[in-house]
């Protein structure tokens, strides 16, 4: 695991807190240059400690009005397939999040959906085309209301 200290520790929380800070606010933040934090970021980016930068958005913006939580329960969770088996579905567009975890479902996946029948179509792909018979169950909850995301709060 990459090395960082206490200064490199406040920038990856104001970063996570607001990915667009500038180097201006976040040297204020620090009490060092901007030219300074931005041989700290630089090296963070190098070190892969920063994994990339994203906009929170409204999805329903896109025609996606329905976020679901879909756990899976593996039929092998410890298979050397099921990383073979996840690479495509990590390119699909409307997948947000997969987790792979402890517990009676082994992986989760956050996605957005125009509606409940897109939902059913992809469970049903997802099934058919990707997972083929690793999974033994699948249970979706849909979200009704999200509170904070990705460390910032939506209320």
């Amino acid at each position: 695991m990459p090395s960082i200290d206490e200064v490199d520790e406040i920038i990856l929380r104001e970063l996570s807190k607001n990915g667009r800070a500038t180097l201006t606010e976040l040297s204020r933040k620090v009490g060092l240059t901007p030219a300074a934090i931005k041989n700290r970021v630089e090296k963070l980016e190098k070190l892969g400690v920063i994994k990339g930068y994203s906009a929170i958005i409204d999805h329903s913006f896109l025609g996606e009005f329905l976020t679901a939580l879909i756990e899976i329960e593996l039929a092998d969770p410890e298979s050397d397939e099921l990383s073979k088996l996840i690479r495509p579905i990590l390119k699909l567009e409307n997948i947000k999040d997969v987790y792979k975890k402890t517990g009676e479902f082994q992986l989760t996946i956050r996605a957005t959906f125009r509606d409940v029948d897109s939902l059913n179509e992809f469970l049903k792909k997802i099934r058919r085309d990707y997972l083929k018979n690793m999974a033994r169950r699948i249970k979706v909850s849909i979200i009704l209301e999200n509170f904070k995301e990705g460390g910032v709060t939506l209320l």
